[in-house]
């Protein structure tokens, strides 16, 4: 059964149902307010959603109102859907009266994270952007993967490096800039991630000097190397509390 089939009667008034702030969130700036909700997919099961557990406990950001959700499929598309689908699920229980204390009526901000290196060797890049605008669902997506993400918490300089052609060389970069593997479950994953998660702020600004690098060479996009990851981050650091924010 598809994705689609899963809404049931859901699916014939999905674009009425999505809210204004919702859809003003995909198209401006990664932007977010004290208290906004998100709801993040990742296409991993293990190291993203360690990485943004120990970013939440870091920005002391509430789980209900920021929910992270593990992937189960490794297609980029998958993953967009399946954060739609519970994007629309949540207004659905929100109508029923049937959500838990706190819980939010909507999610403010929807995002897949997900990698771009099998994507783009298939030849489904741009299907997966046209399927993220038409679900309203932000991407933060990484080139090759998710684990360049990860390195730009480690360098001292931000760099378009040319040695990371695909996912498994930018995972062997990570291992070898922390002398161990990182990856093998969750236990060692929180504890790896742990011991670097403090220098997200510096992972942000390099992000953003890998693109403007990107930028002003007019490299074709998705760029190898490069990572829309510090969208996300940035605007979970706009929505927690003033005193708790690293960066303006």
């Amino acid at each position: 059964m598809s994705d689609d089939a899963d809404l049931g009667p859901l699916h014939w008034i999905k674009a009425k149902e999505l809210s204004v702030e919702r859809k003003a969130a995909a198209v401006a700036a990664a932007s977010a307010q004290p208290g906004d909700s998100f709801l993040i997919v990742t296409e991993g099961t293990v190291t993203e959603p360690v990485y943004f557990e120990l970013l939440l406990g870091a920005l002391e950001l509430s789980r209900v109102w920021v929910r992270v959700i593990p992937g189960d499929h490794s297609d980029p598309r998958h993953v967009i859907r399946t954060a739609d689908r519970i994007a629309l699920e949540q207004q659905r229980q929100a109508e029923k009266k049937r959500l838990g204390i706190g819980e939010p009526e909507d999610f403010d901000h929807v995002w897949a994270v997900i990698d771009t290196d099998v994507a783009v060797r298939n030849g489904i890049w741009n299907e997966v952007q046209q399927l993220a605008t038409a679900r309203v669902v932000r991407l933060a997506h990484s080139t090759p993967c998710f684990e360049f993400w990860l390195l730009l918490h480690l360098v001292e300089h931000a760099t378009t490096r040319g040695d990371l052609p695909d996912g498994d060389s930018a995972k062997a970069a990570v291992k070898k800039a922390l002398g161990r593997d990182y990856s093998t479950n969750e236990e060692a994953a929180r504890e790896v991630i742990g011991s670097f998660i403090g220098e997200w702020p510096k992972a942000v600004l390099h992000a953003e000097q890998v693109r403007r690098q990107h930028e002003s060479g007019g490299t074709p996009s998705p760029a190898n190397p490069s990572t829309e990851l510090d969208r996300l981050v940035r605007a979970l650091n706009d929505s927690a509390p003033e005193h708790l924010r690293k960066l303006k």
